[in-house]
């Protein structure tokens, strides 16, 4: 009987203590309410986001190699950024191909008014990758033809006015020769050895068994994809120490 009494008086007070909040309740409700209704959005949200992320994941992985690319490296200079090199790829023979100086002032000048888009309907996708990307990536010495080129060698050489007389007077210091004997032998224009060693760095970052670094280098804007796609856009989102984790 007295646990009856109890329970009754307990219930009273509980009724008493929620009359009293009644109008606190009701906003709380509400809030509840509004609170719920985000949440659902933001699931659905994530699901249709995620949706295209993966449709473009497979669309890339499916299209990527299969594809004409364009990549250029940039380097700002004075404040305003410069094209150094551009290739494209073969999709047909997986080649790299350097583009001649006409092209690349187009481009520059393209990228200048912000129309770089507009190439967009040429190719896949376009890749625009600073020079300083460089240091921060795994790209070992290039060896070929008995001549070695350091990492930092080989920016000398992408960043030179002059990449033929750049890179002549590095392999002649190795070889302890003269810079013009090795002038004369070098067939390649600047473009073409630009874009030669552009290929090695290409080589390197686009590598699957780099894709830690070429996602680090997205995410610090050191590699710029026109178009962004859902996919190139989530990589942006993805914590910084997640992608260390990851590498």
């Amino acid at each position: 009987m007295v646990d009856i009494i109890v329970i009754f008086i307990v219930m009273l007070v509980i009724f008493f203590i929620l009359f009293r909040l009644r109008k606190a309740l009701f906003l709380l409700g509400l809030f509840f309410k509004i609170f719920s209704i985000l949440i659902i959005l933001l699931v659905v949200g994530s699901i249709v986001f995620s949706y295209y992320i993966i449709k473009d994941a497979n669309n890339f992985k499916n299209n990527f190699t299969n594809s004409s690319n364009l990549f250029l490296m940039k380097q700002k200079v004075n404040g305003t950024d410069s094209l150094l090199a551009g290739v494209t790829i073969n999709p047909n023979n997986k080649a790299f191909q350097s583009l001649n100086k006409e092209s690349i002032d187009n481009l520059q000048k393209m990228y200048t008014e912000g129309k770089l888009q507009l190439m967009e309907k040429d190719y896949y996708k376009i890749f625009v990758i600073d020079i300083k990307s460089l240091d921060n990536i795994s790209l070992y010495n290039i060896t070929d033809r008995n001549v070695q080129l350091t990492k930092e060698e080989t920016k000398r050489v992408l960043s030179s006015s002059n990449a033929r007389e750049e890179f002549s007077s590095i392999v002649a210091a190795k070889q302890g020769t003269d810079k013009n004997s090795v002038l004369k032998t070098l067939s390649a224009s600047n473009e073409e050895l630009k874009g030669y060693l552009f290929s090695y760095y290409l080589s390197t970052v686009f590598n699957p068994k780099n894709m830690g670094e070429f996602l680090l280098q997205l995410k610090n804007d050191n590699i710029k994809v026109y178009d962004e796609t859902a996919l190139f856009t989530a990589i942006k989102l993805v914590p910084k120490s997640l992608i260390d984790k990851l590498i």
